[in-house]
C-alpha cells in the first residue's frame, strides 16, 4: 500500500520523506528513552492502582500491550518500507538484471528470495526480512511488564547491646538494691515463652530434622529470635503501649521502630506497596556457644541433698542443690512430693535439678561466662550429671522478614565486647535461666527432663546437642527481651549503632536487562538508521534528477504494464525458458509520455556486439 493513500493526504515525495525520517526518529527516540529510562532507575515499576487492575485482570494487559506493540511495529515498518521503496524508485532508473529487481521488490514488500547464484542478495533479503519480522516481539518484549523484585535500600539505628554507655546503664540496673523485685513480674510473665524459646531453637529432636516457629511480643520468629529486634514497622508487633514496664521490667508492648527507605530520585514512588514486600537488614544479634559434656569432678561438684517432711498422704522433700564451679558455689531448693513411704515412682515422677554457676544474682558476678549443671534422677535418671557451659557473644545477622516471619541468619562469628569480664549482658541471661530452672520443677515431673524423655533417652550425646540448642535458643530469646525493654523507652543516641539492607517490593513493571535491552534497540535503530539513510539518498536524487511518484515498481499490476508496454516477452530467449536464466536479462525502466504523465515500460538492454575486427 502506498503511504500517500494510506494517510489519505495528498503530498509530495519530498514531503512524504521528511515526515517518515521524522515519524521514525520520534519513535526511535521513545524506544531508547523508555529503555534509558530502565537502564538509570534499575527498575520503573507501574503505580499501585495500576498494578492491582493488572492482577484483576491479566489478559487486559496481554491484549493492550499487543495491540500498543503492534501498531507501533506497523508504523515502524510502513516508514521502512516507504523510504527503501523510495530510494530503490530512484536507483532502478539505470539498467538492472531481472533478479535484481526482483531484490528490490522483495526488500519494497517485505519478503525474502533466494537464489544460490546470487547468495549475497538473498542473504540480504532474509536479514531485512528477519528484522521486519522480528520488530513486533521487539517491541512486545520492550513494553510488556513483568513481575519485578524492586529493591529500595534501608537505613536505620538500633540498640548497640555492646556500646559503652548500654553496658554502663545494664550494669547499674542489675546490680541495684531492687533488681530482682524489678525483674520478678516480667519473669513470670515470659515464664512459658522462655521455656518455648529454648524448645523452639531444638533443631534436631531425638535425630530427627526439626522446623519451628516461636511468637513473642506479636512477632512470628522462624525458630529462635536470634537476639536481635525487628527493624521493619509492620514486624514490630504489638501496638500496646507497655506502660512504665521498660527496660528490665518489659514484658510485653510497642517498641518503636526507626528504619527509613532511600528511594533516590523516585521520592514520587515512596510508599508503593506492589503486590508483596520482603526485607532483608543487617543487624545486631546474639547467641552463644554452648558446650553440654558429663561433669569433671576434679574441677567441678554437683550434689543434691534431701530434707523430708512427712504429711497426712504423702511425703514432701525439700532439695538443697549445691554446685562448685571453679570455687565459685551457688545453690538452689527445690521442692516435691513421694509417697507415705517416702519413696518416689520411678515410671512416672522425676526430679531434675538445674544450678546456674557462678550465681547471678550477686554482685560478684562478673565473667563472660557461666555454666549450668543439671542431674537426672528417678523416671529422668537417664541424663547424668551434666555441666553445660554458656558463652554469650554479640554477633552480626543477616535478618530476612518475608511472610509475616522473621528469620535470622548467622554471618559473623563474633564482635562487640563479648570478651571483656565486664559484660553484663551475660549475667542478664544467667538471671533468666536461673529463674527459669526453678520454675521447671514441678511436684512430680519437670519440663525440661519431659521434653528429652518425649525425643530419646537412649543416645546422652543427642540429649547433649538437644540441651545446646536448648539454652542458646533462650540466650537469643532472653537478648531480644532486653533489647525490647530498653528500646520501648528510647535509646539514646550513645547508645545506638547503625543498620542497613534492601526492601524487595514484588509489583510489576520493567527491570534493567541491559543485554535483552541492547539486542532489542540495535533491531529498532538498525531500522531507524536504514529509514534514514534511505530517505536521505531519495532527497537527494529527488534534488538531481526528479522521477514520477506514480509509478510503482513493487506493484503487481503496473509491473504487467510496463512489462507488456515494453514488449519484453519476445524478447526472451526462446530457446531457453529456465527462470534462472532469465533473471539475468538486464532491463530498464523507459519513460514513455502519455498525454500530461508519463508512464513506464520495462525494456531490455541490448548488449553491444564486439567491435569487427580487419583480417589479414
Amino acid at each position: 500500500m502506498h503511504f500517500a493513500d494510506f494517510v489519505k493526504i495528498s503530498l509530495s515525495p519530498t514531503t512524504l520523506l521528511l515526515v517518515t525520517i521524522f515519524g521514525q526518529t520520534v519513535i526511535m527516540g521513545f524506544a531508547w528513552g523508555f529503555t534509558g529510562g530502565i537502564l538509570f532507575t534499575g527498575v520503573l515499576a507501574l503505580p499501585d492502582h495500576v498494578v492491582h487492575l493488572i492482577v484483576e485482570h491479566p489478559t487486559v494487559l496481554t491484549l493492550i500491550v499487543t495491540l500498543i506493540s503492534t501498531t507501533l511495529s506497523i508504523i515502524t515498518s510502513m516508514f521502512f518500507t516507504f523510504a527503501v521503496k523510495e530510494a530503490l524508485r530512484h536507483h532502478l532508473s539505470g539498467p538492472i538484471t531481472l533478479f535484481k529487481l526482483r531484490t528490490a521488490i522483495a526488500l519494497s514488500r517485505p519478503t525474502w528470495v533466494l537464489r544460490w547464484r546470487s547468495l549475497k542478495l538473498s542473504a540480504l533479503t532474509f536479514a531485512v526480512y528477519a528484522v521486519i519480522t522480528f520488530l513486533n516481539t521487539s517491541w512486545s518484549t520492550l513494553l510488556l511488564p513483568t513481575l519485578v523484585q524492586w529493591p529500595v535500600a534501608t537505613f536505620g539505628t538500633e540498640l548497640d547491646l555492646g556500646s559503652a554507655a548500654f553496658v554502663n546503664q545494664l550494669n547499674a540496673d542489675l546490680n541495684t538494691w531492687n533488681a530482682n523485685a524489678v525483674q520478678a513480674p516480667a519473669f513470670q510473665t515470659i515464664n512459658v515463652l522462655t521455656l518455648l524459646s529454648g524448645i523452639a531453637a531444638v533443631d534436631t529432636q531425638g535425630g530427627v530434622q526439626t522446623s519451628s516457629m516461636f511468637s513473642f511480643n506479636g512477632v512470628s520468629y522462624n525458630r529462635s529470635t536470634g537476639g536481635v529486634l525487628p527493624a521493619i514497622e509492620e514486624y514490630s508487633g504489638s501496638s500496646k503501649s507497655p506502660g512504665p514496664n521498660v527496660g528490665l521490667a518489659f514484658s510485653g508492648g510497642r517498641v518503636p521502630v526507626n528504619t527509613s527507605f532511600d528511594w533516590r530520585h523516585l521520592k514520587r514512588d515512596a510508599g508503593t506497596e506492589g503486590i508483596g514486600k520482603n526485607y532483608t537488614v543487617t543487624q545486631q544479634g546474639v547467641t552463644a556457644n554452648v558446650s553440654c559434656q558429663p561433669i569433671d569432678r576434679s574441677q567441678n561438684s554437683f550434689t543434691v541433698d534431701p530434707t523430708q517432711t512427712l504429711g497426712p498422704n504423702n511425703t514432701f522433700f525439700t532439695w538443697e542443690s549445691v554446685v562448685n564451679c571453679s570455687g565459685n558455689l551457688n545453690s538452689l531448693l527445690y521442692f516435691n512430693a513421694g509417697d507415705l513411704t517416702g519413696r518416689m515412682d520411678n515410671s512416672s515422677e522425676g526430679f531434675l535439678p538445674i544450678v546456674v554457676c557462678p550465681n547471678p544474682y550477686l554482685t560478684t558476678f562478673n565473667p563472660y561466662k557461666f555454666e549450668i549443671f543439671m542431674s537426672g534422677l528417678y523416671k529422668y535418671n537417664f541424663l547424668p550429671t551434666t555441666v553445660c557451659e554458656v558463652v554469650p557473644y554479640l554477633t552480626t545477622v543477616n535478618v530476612t522478614y518475608n511472610g509475616g516471619i522473621v528469620s535470622v541468619e548467622r554471618i559473623d562469628t563474633s564482635s562487640g565486647l563479648t570478651s571483656s569480664p565486664n559484660f553484663p549482658l551475660s549475667q542478664y541471661i544467667a538471671t533468666v535461666m536461673a529463674y527459669q530452672a526453678g520454675t521447671n520443677q514441678g511436684m512430680t515431673t519437670n519440663t525440661i527432663g519431659d521434653f528429652l524423655t518425649a525425643y530419646g533417652t537412649s543416645n546422652v550425646s543427642v540429649m547433649h546437642s538437644e540441651l545446646e540448642d536448648y539454652w542458646r535458643g533462650i540466650t537469643e530469646f532472653s537478648s531480644t527481651q532486653l533489647r525490647s525493654g530498653y528500646t520501648a523507652s528510647g535509646v539514646p543516641s550513645n547508645m545506638t549503632r547503625s543498620t542497613n539492607g534492601t526492601m524487595y517490593i514484588t509489583t510489576y513493571g520493567w527491570q534493567s536487562q541491559a543485554r535483552t535491552y541492547i539486542l532489542l534497540l540495535v533491531v529498532i535503530t538498525m531500522i531507524w538508521g536504514t529509514t534514514v539513510l534511505a530517505g536521505a539518498y531519495s532527497l537527494i536524487q529527488e534534488k538531481i534528477k526528479p522521477s514520477d511518484p506514480s509509478f510503482d515498481f513493487s506493484d503487481p499490476v503496473h509491473l504487467i504494464i510496463a512489462a507488456s508496454g515494453g514488449r519484453l516477452e519476445p524478447q526472451l530467449d526462446e530457446g531457453d525458458r529456465k527462470v534462472n536464466n532469465n533473471e539475468d536479462i538486464t532491463v530498464y525502466f523507459e519513460d514513455v509520455p502519455v498525454g500530461r504523465r508519463i508512464s513506464k515500460r520495462l525494456v531490455t538492454v541490448v548488449p553491444e556486439s564486439p567491435p569487427n575486427t580487419a583480417t589479414p
